[in-house]
């Protein structure tokens, strides 16, 4: 079973994360393995991968202490930024404090709306600037949208902006502030139960989304 992974693997993700890295990459993986089948659950919440039947998952921010195995991959910056058109109207901020000026749009989580936004500053210390604003959506890809329609300023993944930034659709502000990067792993049970398939498959993300030294 471990010379040649076979099955179904189950893996949980977020949904920003899956859609714009990992989902891309599945052909890669699918055709080095074509004796796996690969389910991905999106969901932003953390799961129990031993209730929930899963072989793995990807995790975004700092891991509690639990009883997982963890191998890091590539951080996950975020920026902030803004469409054209809403600079145009509403000026451009020039520090984090600025933005206590702003219509400020933010994910809206289990615990609430994200309004105390947090930023590293060049000598090295943070910054969390509690920032105002009249609309919250629990997606991401919707504050993206929103974003590009003018409504507001955002502080999302790079891996969901970055073309956007990139084609002057969204304008990425504060560009000198070193990023606030969020750490992500790869997660699975502990190293009794790595499979074939499993064992193929965390190879597979380090080798991809690894640390890069």
């Amino acid at each position: 079973m471990r010379a040649r992974p076979r099955g179904r693997l189950r893996v949980s993700a977020p949904i920003i994360y899956a859609t714009c890295t990992l989902a891309p990459a599945m052909s890669e993986y699918l055709d080095a393995y074509p004796d796996v089948q690969v389910e991905l659950v999106l969901n932003d919440r953390v799961v129990d991968l031993a209730d929930g039947g899963f072989d793995a998952a990807i995790r975004v921010g700092v891991l509690p202490d639990s009883n997982l195995m963890a191998r890091p991959l590539a951080f996950s910056p975020r920026r902030v930024c803004a469409a054209p058109a809403y600079l145009a109207r509403y000026g451009t901020p020039q520090t984090p404090q600025d933005l206590q000026h702003h219509h400020c749009l933010a994910f809206s989580g289990a615990h609430g709306a994200e309004r105390d936004w947090r930023f590293n500053l060049a000598d090295g210390s943070q910054q969390v600037v509690s920032v105002p604003g009249r609309l919250d959506i629990n997606g991401g890809m919707a504050l993206r949208e929103a974003a590009l329609a003018g409504l507001g300023i955002i502080l999302q993944p790079e891996m969901m902006v970055g073309r956007d930034i990139e084609a002057g659709s969204l304008v990425r502000l504060f560009p000198d502030l070193p990023a606030l990067n969020f750490p992500v792993h790869i997660v699975y049970l502990p190293e009794h139960k790595l499979t074939a398939k499993l064992a193929s498959f965390v190879d597979f993300m380090t080798a991809r989304f690894g640390l890069r030294r």
